[in-house]
């Protein structure tokens, strides 16, 4: 489906969230671009939204309403579109525009039925933002037409009359977004996922709709489309030609696998090597490996890149913020901002990356997901622990069960947790902040979390105590 020149104006659209991540924003400027009635309403107020609202012409808005939402504004109009996050048939706004057979829709699926390009796509638990990045730096820089997009936070929505067929789009998709492109069948070309494990039960109602929701990545591909899977989901049901990734995936003719010192690229029995220490640093650890893999197998199977711009590419790649990201480094301690880690793999994986001492800032709001495991490895590494949000009780209780000698708290907010940890940690150690859990209600978002652990370190350096 493409859109005409006339599809939306006049017509009277409420998006529902404007949020931080881009999403929100692209709609709007779509919608009014097209001359649409648009009335934008969120639950966060003004002052919150200043940057995302500062992105918008607000005074081409039929309505601006923050702090709340109205029935009217649901029931009165000719489409919703609304945040992938919102769980229509629970929510009580959604639930009065279905009353009133009101069209409800998604950023990313108006884009979605617009898009003319070619389709990569990442989805998966752990590391989906990182391997989008990654797959669409190694494109870009070796002479590949192509566009990111989607849950990295960025829209490509207002663009999408420029992007030709002949182009790629790579984008990230949460289960959320996959959930509501169902009834598009959503087919892509190069379909990733980096792995799967617990997450989101709270929206998704249990693991099965969670893995079913992850799955629609595959669902619709045709004979001749890539899937990349890492090598725990071989078993997943796909059209597609499996490629795998994974420390034992050695066999088969295509892969990449991790063999003690190297990556070990296979497609078609043509075996090749990218040794780990020719990796930078900002990548050389196992979870970032596991992303390499994955990014490396998706390129390898559509395109006719050599192995060695791909190194050379891989050289060149810039850290997304927020994941494990090293923010400063003080009289021999690293504080190291991971607040990205919003499941118990991602932190997990965290620790399993760092070689000193550490102590950890941990804990957020809960997602119904099992947090014991992970709490069995933070009583087994962690030099201390302090854990803050709706999950800090919980996990305390766990880690005291299973190592009562590791030093804990549980406070109300970061800077407690954070000035906590700077009294227990010494030279040659670290901070890490890696929550395990989603932001809750002391932060918008992943994002604004991590942004306040940056500057705590950076507006106590001078005062830190070692």
């Amino acid at each position: 489906m493409t859109s005409s020149a006339t599809e939306f104006v006049g017509k009277r659209v409420t998006v529902m969230g404007l949020g931080r991540f881009g999403g929100g924003v692209g709609v709007v400027r779509f919608l009014l671009q097209r001359g649409a009635e648009v009335t934008l309403t969120d639950l966060q107020t003004r002052e919150q939204l200043a940057e995302s609202l500062s992105q918008v012409d607000i005074d081409q808005l039929s309505q601006l309403v923050l702090g709340e939402h109205r029935e009217m504004d649901f029931a009165n109009a000719d489409l919703i579109v609304v945040n992938p996050g919102i769980a229509i048939h629970e929510n009580r706004f959604t639930k009065v525009a279905l009353d009133h057979n009101v069209p409800i829709t998604t950023e990313m699926n108006l884009f979605w039925e617009r898009c003319r390009a070619r389709r990569l796509i990442v989805t998966g638990t752990v590391g989906k933002s990182t391997t989008t990045a990654l797959i669409h730096h190694l494109l870009s820089t070796n002479g590949v037409s192509c566009r990111l997009g989607g849950n990295i936070g960025i829209s490509l929505l207002p663009d999408v009359e420029t992007i030709s067929p002949d182009e790629w789009v790579v984008l990230e998709l949460s289960s959320f977004q996959l959930e509501h492109l169902v009834a598009l069948k959503p087919r892509a070309e190069v379909a990733v996922v980096t792995n799967f494990a617990p997450n989101h039960l709270d929206w998704h109602g249990g693991l099965d709709s969670y893995r079913t929701a992850k799955q629609r990545a595959l669902s619709w591909q045709l004979p001749g489309d890539v899937s990349v899977l890492h090598e725990s989901l071989r078993d997943w049901e796909t059209h597609g030609d499996r490629v795998l990734f994974g420390a034992e995936c050695s066999s088969g003719s295509a892969s990449v696998s991790l063999q003690q010192d190297r990556f070990v690229i296979n497609f078609g029995g043509n075996e090749q090597e990218i040794l780990f220490r020719s990796l930078p640093v900002s990548l050389n650890s196992p979870h970032q490996r596991l992303n390499i893999a994955a990014s490396v197998a998706a390129v390898c199977s559509r395109f006719p890149i050599s192995l060695s711009k791909i190194q050379q590419s891989l050289n060149s790649f810039q850290q997304l913020p927020h994941r494990l990201e090293e923010v400063a480094t003080v009289h021999g301690v690293k504080f190291l901002n991971d607040s990205k880690a919003t499941t118990p793999e991602a932190t997990l994986a965290a620790l399993n990356s760092i070689d000193s001492p550490f102590v950890l800032i941990a804990g957020g709001k809960s997602k119904n997901v099992d947090l014991s495991s992970l709490c069995q490895a933070i009583s087994n590494r962690a030099k201390a622990v302090a854990l803050i949000g709706e999950t800090g009780p919980c996990m305390a209780e766990m880690i005291s069960q299973a190592n009562r000698s590791v030093e804990l708290i549980v406070v109300e907010t970061l800077p407690e947790a954070f000035t906590w940890a700077v009294q227990r940690v010494g030279s040659e150690e670290a901070v890490l902040f890696s929550p395990a859990c989603s932001s809750g209600s002391q932060f918008a978002n992943y994002a604004q979390r991590g942004e306040v652990f940056r500057h705590l370190v950076e507006s106590h350096v001078k005062n830190l105590p070692f």
